[in-house]
């Protein structure tokens, strides 16, 4: 087997000159910087007394670039030969910091790293008012770095120090200055700091690189293969992996000037971007084929990459990223996930489901020319179903790859519609509601919620099903919009047969957190209810409620008529089946309207 890595040792100065020419490229592989201060201040620290600050691992790039020169102060490289996959927030505070540079935070924002440094105490510390007003302090360290003159700098800082300790009465003996050039000089040498290097050859594929860095990193963090996607971005279209990361950034800011990807369903991140245009551009679901792809990898020939490839695969991205990252298409369809009643990012157990989802809503949108109502009704019923019977988990990508195989030998909206509902038939069926869905992959389980559960849920919001005991307007999607003021939430899923009360009948928690227990009620109602058996505190809440009204809200909440009086296990049995009928119910709501 042919070496893939061998050791080598570099110093920082050749590492920044490196980065300056273009040779290193220096992206962000796992995340932006998000070294606290401090962090960077103990690498310094560390340095500054010998001690070593670990390993970098560099990768040769894939393609063989050839070297051009793209005028005066330019980079040396068109692409970098080399790219950082290991050690990115140490050599990106080393850089920052010795060449002034600003870096980019977890909020996407600019931020500069100040270290400020005690020439006499020869201590570092993070950049402070104190350490700005204080003499005693070099206040930025980048100062000593990127001055083209340190002994003028180190002498004026010798002076200023000195006339300051005469306000004070005191003066600054010949040995401190003597400390004072000789520290400053020792931090100017940190250039020469030496740091091993693994040097990944370009023969290594990303799953090589991956086993290295797993075996290598102490902290066992495992690359992905959005990682090295975001890492051909970074090289090849920097301009791109900044437009997904900036959409992914909006979507939890909300903006009062203008229409960004901020909404109440899900935290965008770049990995999630990364698999939509994976999907809807090149129909490929598992990433480690769309790293391939954009690598310029010919499947042809094993092992082979082909820059021509590359160029054309990029050139495919560049011009379907803007429909994954249009705003208009982005809310058009969470308005079709809403019109299946998922209202809110509690009920959405699978960030794959939802954003699968998207993709083939662009694909629907774009190659098959869907009118906007078609679209929602189609994307709605798929969402649905997908999150039903939790079709993306497990071997998510391999089963949506087979999906997007099918979909690639479509034609025509009608045949994409028959795709979309022979599945959703084959696999709905009658049995599936009368019995695999009243079972323990379905409603018969205990906890806080399932995709069963969600889903008996969003057939209520579907509705705008009132909420259980309620006497106003209020309805259930209304419960999921956001709290104005106060921290507590104006509902809480509540026991209908009350936790003390089965306790006291010897039943486990198991039993008794069962979802067939469940309900929405409000917290004013809930705090009346306490702990009654349902034969006592039923007639108080439906105090004032006609018979007709009673037995329309039972209906309406898949409560059996005279649940109250009902044996424990004979209630659970009885609500799951009225529980399965609601969402049969919102499952043909939707397939009506997808049909259509």
């Amino acid at each position: 087997m042919s070496e893939i890595f061998s050791p080598t040792t570099l110093t920082v100065n050749q590492l920044i000159e490196k980065i300056d020419t273009g040779e290193l490229g220096l992206p962000e592989l796992q995340r932006p910087f998000v070294w606290k201060d401090t962090k960077v201040r103990d690498l310094f620290d560390s340095m500054m007394k010998g001690y070593p600050i670990g390993y970098l691992m560099i990768w040769e790039c894939p393609e063989l670039e050839k070297k051009k020169t793209i005028g005066v102060g330019g980079h040396n490289y068109e692409t970098p030969k080399e790219v950082i996959i290991d050690g990115q927030q140490r050599l990106t505070s080393l850089y920052a910091v010795m060449k002034g540079q600003k870096v980019i935070n977890s909020k996407f924002d600019e931020k500069s790293i100040i270290i400020s440094y005690n020439p006499l105490k020869n201590v570092f510390e993070v950049g402070t008012k104190a350490t700005q007003k204080d003499p005693e302090w070099i206040y930025n360290i980048s100062d000593i770095f990127t001055s083209k003159k340190a002994y003028k700098l180190t002498q004026e800082f010798a002076d200023t120090l000195r006339e300051y300790r005469k306000t004070k009465d005191k003066e600054l003996t010949e040995d401190e200055e003597d400390a004072i050039h000789e520290n400053i000089n020792s931090v100017l040498n940190l250039k020469s700091y030496t740091l091993p290097v693994f040097d990944i050859k370009s023969s290594a594929d990303e799953e090589d690189v991956s086993h290295i860095f797993v075996r290598v990193n102490s902290g066992g963090v495992a690359l992905k293969q959005n990682d090295f996607i975001l890492t051909l971005l970074s090289l090849y279209w920097d301009e791109g992996r900044k437009e997904i990361e900036e959409f992914s950034r909006a979507s939890i800011i909300p903006s009062k000037n203008k229409a960004t990807s901020y909404n109440r369903l899900t935290t965008v991140s770049p990995q999630d971007i990364i698999r939509v245009v994976m999907a809807y551009a090149f129909d490929r679901a598992r990433l480690k084929y769309g790293y391939k792809l954009l690598r310029g990898a010919n499947f042809d020939k094993k092992g082979a990459v082909d820059e021509e490839l590359r160029i054309k695969r990029f050139d495919i991205m560049k011009e379907k990223l803007p429909d994954v990252l249009d705003v208009g298409n982005w809310h058009e369809f969470l308005k079709a996930i809403i019109n299946s009643g998922y209202v809110s990012g509690d009920m959405i157990l699978s960030d794959n489901t939802l954003f699968y989802a998207y993709a083939m809503y662009l694909i629907a949108k774009y190659r098959f020319k869907a009118s906007y109502n078609d679209n929602m009704h189609l994307t709605s019923l798929w969402f649905f179903y997908a999150s039903l019977i939790s079709l993306y988990t497990g071997s998510f990508e391999s089963t949506f790859e087979q999906h997007l195989n099918s979909i690639k030998e479509l034609t025509s909206l009608d045949e994409y519609r028959k795709f979309i509902l022979t599945r959703v038939n084959e696999r709905l069926t009658e049995d599936y509601f009368k019995i695999t869905l009243l079972g323990s992959d379905g409603l018969a389980v205990s906890g806080r919620g399932n995709n069963a559960w969600n889903a008996y849920v969003a057939s209520l919001n579907m509705n705008g099903i009132k909420v259980l005991f309620s006497k106003g307007s209020l309805t259930v999607p209304m419960l999921f919009e956001p709290d104005i003021g106060g921290k507590r939430k104006p509902l809480e899923k509540h026991h209908l047969f009350p936790k003390a009360y089965l306790k006291l009948l010897g039943y486990t928690d198991g039993k008794i957190n069962q979802m067939a227990n469940y309900a929405f009620i409000k917290w004013d109602d809930n705090m009346e209810i306490l702990d009654e058996a349902p034969s006592k505190y039923y007639p108080i809440v439906c105090k004032g409620m006609s018979a007709e009204e009673i037995s329309k809200m039972e209906d309406e909440n898949a409560l059996p008529h005279g649940w109250e009086t009902m044996d424990y296990d004979e209630f659970l049995n009885e609500r799951r089946k009225l529980m399965a009928q609601k969402i049969e119910q919102a499952v043909n709501q939707l397939r009506k309207n997808a049909m259509n």
